[in-house]
């Protein structure tokens, strides 16, 4: 650009250096930021160039040089914006370290950068995912107590929060505050209190929720049968399962993998082997392929129930198809099982 009298600016540099970061170049991005350090004047890099080389380095999981970066942006002064600190939140609470971006966030305050909604998402998220809900909770008053409105994302973390900790109550809570300010809960939102009600056994409260799901205009997915047909087989309630299987393909939605393994696994933990049997090859037919946890749980139930030569015609599908045959470890368990009940010789046979 010299050469034919256009001389680079900010602007055309932080095009380059967005560019470079797009195509995961974040390094030669460095190598640019550095030289616009030391051409000085008009080049040097603002809190833009800045911070898309800190998140170029963040998508690329360099998770250090980012930080570096961060740390050193400061020694050059210039100063952090709400943008820079929120890149660093995230990638800390991704990488779960979340008390370090707890550090992160009181430094942000003290620099007398406002956090805004986006800081505390991560900050709630990060809390979430590290199964810490009364933080998690306290971050969320502090949010509202700024006068930020929370999205669809933050009550979603905060309610799978709450799920993952048998506190379906206050996930329903915020599912219910969540029109109060104006939001409608969403596909994700209902997946998350379902799953919290199926952990818990509250299948009069599930089974509610689903059916206003379609009052409130949202479509029933298979994640969401899935969570159902799973709730009610995990306590052994294989007629309400195969009710909700059913209606899953009546509304037309077609069972996946998952679902196959849900009902194949409890109709074998049942000894129902004919019907597992039967589930397993409408799966085929319908062109849902069986993959190796699918044949496991079937030959499981075989060696449980007695049908050891059924057992043995699996497992060499297994390797006709190329599926990876059960390791050793899955054969100890089922002996160990059989152990259990008392049917060592059964246990022996080969």
């Amino acid at each position: 650009m010299p050469e034919l009298g256009c001389v680079p600016d900010a602007v055309s540099n932080n095009t380059v250096l967005m560019g470079l970061c797009d195509n995961r170049m974040s390094q030669r991005a460095l190598d640019l930021l550095h030289t616009m350090s030391k051409e000085g004047g008009a080049c040097f890099p603002d809190v833009v160039a800045y911070n898309t080389v800190i998140n170029g380095f963040f998508r690329e999981g360099e998770i250090g040089k980012a930080c570096s970066l961060f740390h050193e942006m400061t020694r050059q002064g210039v100063v952090p914006d709400a943008a820079t600190y929120n890149s660093v939140i995230d990638a800390l609470c991704k990488a779960s370290a979340i008390d370090k971006a707890k550090l992160v966030l009181c430094q942000m305050a003290d620099n007398g950068v406002q956090p805004n909604a986006v800081t505390y998402n991560c900050m709630i998220h990060g809390y979430s995912i590290s199964g810490r809900w009364k933080e998690a909770t306290k971050m969320f008053r502090e949010m509202t107590m700024q006068g930020l409105v929370p999205d669809n994302f933050t009550c979603n973390s905060l309610m799978t929060s709450f799920c993952k900790h048998g506190r379906s109550k206050e996930a329903a809570e915020i599912f219910d505050s969540m029109t109060a300010k104006g939001l409608k809960p969403d596909i994700v939102s209902y997946s998350i209190l379902l799953h919290g009600y199926a952990s818990e056994g509250c299948f009069t409260d599930m089974i509610s929720l689903f059916n206003s799901m379609a009052d409130n205009g949202v479509v029933a997915n298979c994640h969401v049968f899935n969570i159902l047909i799973g709730a009610y087989a995990k306590f052994g309630m294989l007629d309400e399962a195969m009710l909700i299987f059913s209606e899953m393909q009546g509304q037309g939605v077609s069972p996946d993998v998952v679902t196959y393994l849900i009902v194949i696994a409890a109709l074998c933990r049942m000894g129902r082997l004919a019907d597992a049997t039967d589930k397993f090859n409408e799966m085929i037919a319908v062109g849902v392929k069986p993959n190796a946890v699918v044949y496991q749980s079937l030959i499981q139930g075989c060696c449980i129930h007695g049908d050891l030569v059924k057992a043995k015609e699996l497992v060499s599908e297994m390797g006709s198809k190329g599926i990876p045959r059960p390791n050793i470890v899955f054969f100890s368990s089922v002996i160990n099982s059989l152990c259990k009940e008392g049917r060592v010789m059964d246990s022996h046979d080969p």
